[in-house]
């Protein structure tokens, strides 16, 4: 345990000035931001249709988020940290310390972890942020009640769904050099995702690592708890799995 926690420091203090710590305000800041122009300009028409328009505008940064942002940036993360070691053959390095080889793969998963955790924490404060700046641009919205259980379970639980999809990235990235292998499976996925997605929910959505956040906050979803469960378990064993496995292989 001990060797997890010190490689996972140093995990931490690599993130310093990298473009993944970037990406975890950035991304999530882009879509909030779009969404906060948009409904300045017609945040009165969508009073007009909507019972509590408020709810609709978290649904929809959310959808964003789940549907093609989150599924990328968890992969980018991934393919990012472990470009850290494959572009500087850091490996040959790493792997020679008198430390658990497992607890360094796992420490990168850590490393990911506290990535995603921070993304979802400035989505949750610049969401909840710019719908206060909203209902204050428009008079019909001043009444309207601020959905703070909705945003905080979709916070929550796509988070948690994300895990597996994580896992399998991190996976592929550490076994792979090349940058591009991660990302073509997550372009992949993400692709699948979107054309599955306009068809309605169904039990696939449940299982396959890319469109199981977006089925953590899709409305009236019979499938909720199935694919945060299955994220969170089928993160926790494919990580196991991977470090167990890439422990025992040798970079040259």
């Amino acid at each position: 345990m001990r060797d997890f926690f010190h490689a996972s420091s140093a995990e931490l203090l690599k993130l310093r000035r990298t473009l993944a710590l970037r990406l975890a305000i950035v991304a999530p800041l882009i879509i909030v931001l779009l969404q906060l122009g948009i409904y300045m300009v017609r945040g009165d028409e969508v009073a007009e249709r909507e019972a509590n328009p408020m709810l609709g505008y978290v649904q929809i940064i959310f959808t964003l988020w789940t549907v093609v942002f989150l599924p990328f940036y968890a992969s980018l993360v991934a393919s990012l940290l472990a470009d850290l070691e494959h572009r500087g053959q850091n490996w040959s390095f790493l792997l020679t310390l008198p430390v658990d080889r497992r607890c360094l793969y796992a420490a990168k998963w850590s490393a990911g972890a506290a990535l995603l955790l921070l993304s979802s924490v400035v989505l949750w404060l610049s969401t909840a942020g710019s719908a206060f700046l909203v209902r204050q641009a428009h008079p019909a919205w001043h009444n309207v009640a601020f959905p703070f259980g909705a945003l905080t379970t979709h916070t929550l639980l796509s988070l948690l769904a994300t895990s597996l999809l994580f896992s399998v990235q991190m996976w592929i990235s550490l076994r792979f050099r090349s940058f591009m292998v991660g990302l073509s499976v997550a372009i992949t996925g993400i692709l699948v995702n979107i054309i599955l997605l306009p068809h309605g929910l169904m039990l696939a959505d449940s299982l396959i690592p890319w469109a199981m956040p977006a089925t953590t906050i899709a409305p009236h979803s019979p499938y909720r708890l199935l694919a945060t469960v299955w994220g969170v378990l089928g993160g926790i064993l494919t990580m196991i799995a991977a470090c167990q496995l890439m422990s025992r292989r040798e970079y040259r």
